[in-house]
């Protein structure tokens, strides 16, 4: 019996209502119903890409806003740092740091991206030179803090970091030559006294004092000598095409296109070569002569005798300070390459590439007298001039391979006064080819007025409603407008374009005047023949707050690296200078 229980069902069956039996037969639909609704949404490939797309031109806004963003250089005010040469075919386009602004304060000397005061809808980029309520002046190729007023003044040099200072560095010899195409240097480039005691070689040149002195000095007469030239400082393919757009005639480079900035001497000069003799010699120097009207003729130089060198100064052919010795060896039948060095009213020695000695010569200074009068040709006169040389002394031959002659970055003063107050909270801006520059220097503001119905209007005429402030960069009526011009004269349309401060483009009614350029004049259409009042010349603002000066919250960021042209596709866009990635000091 106990055997059929266990194989019949239970002996308590419990009995159900129909109603629950209902439920668990439909209750493995409910779940398959719920784990289908519970199940992940499938993303096709073109939304997925599409959102991927949207998440990377989001980060690429924000990394644009707050980070890095990308400028090309259309100019050629920051040459040869950044290039914008529409002559050699080279546009630089850098990457600009916009973070570290967050982080720390601008400092002289940077390199920064900054909103134009006189268009903020453009961005320029200069080099900072002037620091909020510093009292500067540019003078002699230098930047010199001011103290004091009048009788009292000083005047004391802002060096440049020694890395940048090597950055700047400009090549004169051998690339004028090589830029000229000439296979010779002595008698064009160089000269030597006696003549009959220099030989030019394939390297460099052979001295021979035969027991007295030989003299090989840097002259350079179809350039004008140790002057400033838009193209020292680049490789022969740029600085070729540059010169030739700057030589105005076919006559030998006799005259220069932009004379309105004025051309100056540079003192401040690196000599370098390898050096070898036959045998000891009584004295060797290398010399960076300076003459300048009304002053004393000034000579920097490091004297080597005896196996040991000196720095000294010189006025008026007398010596009036030099440094301590330190040792220099000259050994007969060895090559060593010496360099010496006037710059930021300092003497610098090497030899072999080290440091050998460094010495103030600010007691000394060319801070004035450089600029040279316009008298229609490229050289320097006689009596204003700063020559390089070599002077070899004694018995035994001297053989000076691979000269070099740089000479550093040299800021012009231009229109700027003597005296440069920055304003708290502000910065003077230049650029570092400040022959072709227009930066704080030059950076003049054009206000007119305008009456109800945008007719221009006298400043202090009583139907004046509005001033209207601007950029002025008036062109000859005679040339078609420029992109950047303002303001911009319709005459046969009684029309006057004109961009304000903020980038705005206004058209106004008006004629121009008797004169466009550089001073606008406007003309009343309506005036009565002989009416003082029928023509006025537009006022002009510079050198103040908000047109000469960056506010500090308008720079937008430091030059970080120059990213493009590199190769290969520098060579398809036939680039003069290819390959310039790097960063940037």
């Amino acid at each position: 019996m106990s055997g059929r229980v266990a194989a019949s069902k239970p002996r308590f069956a419990t009995v159900r209502p129909k109603a629950y039996h209902a439920r668990r037969t439909e209750q493995p639909n409910d779940m398959a119903n719920d784990t289908k609704a519970k199940k992940p949404i499938l993303v096709g490939p073109i939304r997925h890409n599409l959102e991927a797309f949207g998440v990377a031109i989001l980060a690429a806004v924000l990394l644009k806003w707050f980070c890095i963003e990308a400028y090309q250089i259309p100019t050629s005010s920051m040459q040869p740092t950044l290039m914008g040469s529409v002559e050699a075919n080279v546009h630089d386009r850098i990457l600009v740091n916009k973070i570290i602004q967050t982080f720390r304060e601008p400092k002289r000397w940077d390199i920064s991206v900054f909103k134009y005061p006189l268009q903020k809808n453009q961005n320029y980029v200069k080099r900072i030179v002037g620091m909020p309520l510093d009292n500067f002046s540019i003078a002699g190729g230098n930047i010199y803090h001011v103290a004091g007023e009048g009788a009292d003044r000083t005047f004391t040099i802002e060096r440049k970091p020694d890395d940048l200072q090597e950055i700047m560095w400009k090549n004169v010899y051998p690339l004028r030559r090589e830029t000229r195409s000439e296979t010779k240097s002595l008698s064009n480039i160089f000269g030597a006294s006696p003549r009959s005691n220099a030989k030019e070689t394939d390297d460099g040149f052979l001295l021979d004092p035969k027991g007295k002195t030989v003299r090989l000095f840097f002259r350079d007469q179809l350039d004008g000598g140790m002057v400033d030239r838009v193209w020292d400082g680049y490789p022969v393919d740029v600085a070729r095409p540059m010169r030739d757009a700057s030589v105005k005639d076919g006559s030998g480079g006799d005259f220069y296109i932009n004379q309105q900035r004025g051309q100056e001497i540079v003192p401040d000069v690196r000599l370098t070569a390898n050096v070898t003799t036959s045998k000891q010699l009584a004295a060797f120097t290398i010399v960076i002569e300076v003459m300048r009207p009304d002053f004393d003729k000034l000579t920097y130089s490091l004297v080597v005798k005896k196996g040991k060198g000196v720095l000294e100064v010189r006025a008026a052919n007398k010596v009036v300070g030099t440094s301590d010795e330190f040792d220099v060896a000259l050994t007969a039948g060895e090559a060593t390459e010496l360099a010496f060095a006037h710059v930021d009213e300092q003497l610098i020695a090497w030899q072999d590439g080290s440091e050998l000695q460094r010495w103030d010569c600010s007691k000394w200074s060319c801070r004035e007298g450089c600029v040279i009068p316009y008298n229609g040709r490229f050289e320097a006169p006689s009596n204003r001039k700063v020559i390089p040389q070599f002077i070899c002394e004694g018995s035994g031959k001297v053989t000076l391979a691979d000269i070099r002659i740089d000479r550093d970055q040299h800021y012009t003063r231009d229109i700027a006064p003597e005296v440069i107050r920055v304003p708290e909270g502000h910065y003077y801006m230049m650029g570092d080819n400040t022959l072709q520059s227009i930066d704080s220097r030059g950076w003049t503001a054009i206000t007119i007025g305008v009456d109800k119905d945008d007719n221009i209007v006298p400043l202090d005429s009583p139907d004046l409603v509005r001033k209207i402030r601007g950029n002025k960069r008036a062109m000859d009526l005679t040339k078609a407008p420029d992109r950047d011009e303002t303001p911009i004269a319709l005459p046969d349309k009684n029309l006057i374009i004109m961009i304000d401060e903020f980038g705005e483009i206004l058209r106004l009614k008006g004629r121009p005047g008797s004169t466009w350029s550089p001073n606008v004049s406007f003309r009343n259409p309506n005036a009565i023949s002989g009416d003082p009042k029928a023509e006025w010349q537009a006022l002009d603002t510079t050198n103040t707050k908000g047109i000469s000066f960056v506010a500090r919250p308008d720079i937008q960021g430091r030059a970080l690296m120059v990213f493009y042209p590199s190769r290969p596709i520098s060579w398809l866009t036939g680039s003069a200078w290819p390959n310039r990635l790097g960063f940037v000091r």
